[in-house]
């Protein structure tokens, strides 16, 4: 009798028609995808902009790469009448619509909630945009580095000279997306019992508000102050062949801390004896820290923290992720190959375990055009009249044109 835990797939038999760009919808549905949703993207002819940002090759992107594995690629021009009825027969055939389009867009198209309803009866539809479908922001245009901006998060990521610093990377995309993901599982078990649709109406702006509740509510009760190190001691420190970040949470540890770095009597010297005190003279005791641990190596640092109870690790960057002996005892992050970029890590969804070998490659733009409409139940000579038109494009390089 096997024990092997048996796949956690519970979005099988799920269709999903997803015409969101960039990084939040889409992540949000590979997120179904991974746990076996059938998710349908859908492109312009022009492709998504997502494929024009990060490191380029072929027509994929590395944000293209990461946000669409395990999809099939339609590419239909939702400018044309026949284009719109494309989608409307797709639509038919799907329990979920994505979309990131700005408010009003869906419904100018043809393509609002009430005609999908009206096609498919409890259907759902989630709507991604910079600051919601309703409201005195709802027509602007919105982007990771303005929303970043917008709610605090720059500001609270200000370096030691208080200057604003954007997070370097697609923070405010990637989790709106993970939010989306949420509320649109959560909206499929609602349709699983009930049979009730719903428009879910997202934005970045409630996503990265949401992400920064803590700090958020801290500087409200600081009235508006810029907070110090919530413990001390705290931070990066350097050894002597790479830095370790290390972090004591209770007086405790930092006692055991002192005890490791050979000098115990910090637990009884005044200015170190509690939090509050060392956040009071933080300063003076990350300097006395950073003299002991410059003169050992980082390994032999982990090593004695970690067996007396104090939180820390190595300061890596992604090389020495992948390479981490429990990444990889854990396979956090198998590599997975693409026929653009080869070989390359692709992280886990957490919870969702698919053999990578068993995943299905980010598609190129139109790869399953032809196989999706044949699908929908179009015959061939009306795929050829689709494909022909421009309505619909196959890509050249799929097997199914």
């Amino acid at each position: 009798m096997s024990n092997k835990t048996p796949e956690l797939m519970p979005f099988r038999g799920i269709r999903v028609l997803d015409v969101s760009q960039g990084l939040a919808g889409p992540y949000a549905t590979q997120m179904l995808a991974m746990m076996g949703a059938d998710v349908l993207k859908v492109e312009p002819p022009q492709g998504d902009w997502g494929r024009l940002m990060g490191l380029r090759k072929e027509g994929h992107s590395t944000l293209s790469v990461s946000a669409n594995w395990n999809k099939r690629s339609i590419c239909v021009d939702a400018r044309t009448e026949e284009g719109v009825e494309v989608l409307k027969q797709l639509a038919t055939q799907s329990d979920l619509v994505m979309e990131s389009f700005r408010p009003g867009v869906m419904d100018k198209l043809g393509l609002g909630f009430d005609v999908l309803s009206a096609l498919r009866p409890g259907i759902i539809l989630g709507s991604i945009s910079g600051f919601g479908r309703s409201g005195p922001y709802a027509g602007r245009p919105g982007s990771d580095s303005i929303l970043q901006a917008a709610t605090g998060m720059s500001s609270m990521n200000s370096d030691a000279e208080g200057q604003p610093q954007r997070v370097g990377m697609l923070a405010v995309d990637m989790i709106t997306g993970l939010y989306a993901g949420y509320a649109l599982s959560a909206a499929l078990y609602q349709q699983k019992l009930t049979g009730e649709g719903r428009h879910l109406d997202l934005s970045l702006l409630a996503g990265a508000s949401a992400f920064q509740a803590m700090p958020m509510m801290e500087s409200f009760l600081r009235g508006g102050q810029r907070s110090g190190p919530v413990t001390v001691p705290s931070g990066t420190f350097d050894t002597s062949d790479g830095p370790i970040s290390v972090v004591c949470i209770r007086n405790e540890m930092f006692y055991a801390l002192a005890g490791v770095l050979g000098h115990p009597e910090w637990e009884h010297d005044s200015r170190f004896t509690d939090n509050e005190s060392r956040q009071r003279n933080a300063a003076e005791i990350h300097r006395l820290i950073a003299e002991v641990f410059a003169s050992r190596p980082r390994l032999h640092w982990i090593d004695r923290l970690n067996a007396a109870g104090v939180l820390c690790g190595p300061l890596n960057d992604y090389a020495d992720l992948l390479r981490d002996p429990q990444v990889q005892f854990l396979d956090l992050v198998p590599e997975v190959s693409h026929k653009a970029f080869g070989k390359v890590p692709l992280p886990r969804f957490p919870g969702a375990e698919p053999v990578a070998e068993d995943l299905r490659p980010a598609p190129d733009m139109g790869e399953h055009t032809c196989e999706v409409l044949r699908e929908a139940g179009y015959d061939e000579e009306r795929i050829t009249s689709l494909v022909q038109s421009k309505t619909c494009i196959q890509a050249l390089a799929s097997d199914n044109n």
